[in-house]
């Protein structure tokens, strides 16, 4: 309400320039909020792909310690297992 009531004395007082000026202002703050809008979901968005970065490195993390363990494929891991019970039944 404090906006409309200067906007019409500046009206009173300047002229057109005042309404240039008012058209400008109203204009700059609808901006300025999409803007804000826009950066809030940005930044939500951003939070989303960071977990699931997260989420992804440590599933590689995974994938890496097996293939280090050699337990990735299933044929070596039969392997593993039955030198492993050759070994404890000598």
């Amino acid at each position: 309400m404090s906006e409309t009531v200067l906007f019409i004395e500046l009206v009173k007082n300047i002229g057109f320039p005042a309404v240039i000026f008012a058209i400008w202002y109203i204009y700059h703050k609808s901006q300025a909020k999409i803007f804000e809008e826009v950066l809030k979901n940005n930044f939500s968005v951003l939070k989303d792909l960071l977990e699931t970065n997260q989420q992804h490195t440590s599933l590689l993390t995974r994938i890496e310690n097996k293939i280090d363990a050699n337990l990735w494929c299933p044929f070596i891991k039969k392997e593993i297992k039955s030198q492993k019970r050759r070994v404890e039944s000598e």
